[in-house]
């Protein structure tokens, strides 16, 4: 081996510890910037006096614990409906609202010896709902994330249970924030019959934040800044909903 070529193989190491370095240097100040843009946004619309202060959300980061939701390449939807809550939580406390999460962490809340994953899913979901009545909650709030058979399918997307008028507006406001701010979607919000909504004793919504199966967006849905995009989206639909009076 000659000197030239034994030099840069004894400097290979340090160049890859420099390249490291400066990529979480970079992730690092990225994830600083949306913290602090978010945070000042949502200290500006406090300002103006949030019809959020006071108000009891019930954030439920869907699916955890042995079911994981959609699964793409690893990606799991109970990962990224926990990240997007928190950041969720963190916005609505920023506003004066009380905030409640049916998870904090990778669980779910049925039974740790119920088995058959059927009747695991429903009294988990039955039971997140029951805590959010027990607290008279003001609404309810699920997070979920989408798929379909073919990957050309994209876009958040508000559902809410048909012939409630609350949900009706607080779904669509949110909806409206979606389309604005993350400016990728055009859905609108659908009604029909589910059982978070029929079980519900408060307005209450199931967000879809978009679809794992389409490429792009599964790469969006795992980026922290979007998801504080997505999660502003919802705090700014619930404080517009609030706003315009319950």
């Amino acid at each position: 081996m000659d000197i030239a070529r034994s030099s840069v193989v004894k400097q290979a190491p340090r160049f890859l510890l420099l390249a490291v370095g400066a990529y979480l240097f970079l992730q690092t100040s990225v994830c600083l910037w949306e913290k602090l843009f978010f945070d000042r946004l949502a200290r500006e619309v406090s300002a103006l006096g949030s019809p959020l202060m006071g108000k009891l959300v019930v954030v439920d980061p869907g699916h955890g614990g042995p079911d994981p939701g959609v699964v793409r390449g690893g990606v799991r939807e109970k990962d990224i409906t926990l990240a997007v809550a928190r950041r969720l939580n963190h916005f609505l406390r920023q506003a004066g609202a009380e905030v409640v999460m049916t998870r904090e962490e990778d669980r779910d809340l049925a039974d740790p010896d119920l088995w058959d994953m059927k009747e695991r899913k429903r009294q988990d979901l039955e039971r997140r709902i029951a805590l959010a009545n027990r607290l008279q909650a003001d609404v309810f709030l699920s997070l979920h994330v989408n798929s379909f058979e073919e990957t050309d399918e994209y876009g958040a997307q508000t559902f809410y249970q048909a012939g409630s008028e609350e949900s009706r507006r607080l779904a669509e406001a949110i909806q409206q924030e979606l389309q604005s701010l993350l400016g990728n979607t055009e859905r609108l919000p659908k009604a029909g019959d589910y059982l978070v909504g029929r079980l519900a004793q408060m307005p209450a919504v199931v967000v879809e934040i978009g679809f794992l199966t389409h490429p792009e967006e599964k790469k969006l849905l795992q980026d922290p800044a979007y998801q504080s995009k997505v999660a502003f989206a919802v705090y700014a639909g619930l404080t517009k909903f609030f706003a315009q009076g319950r």
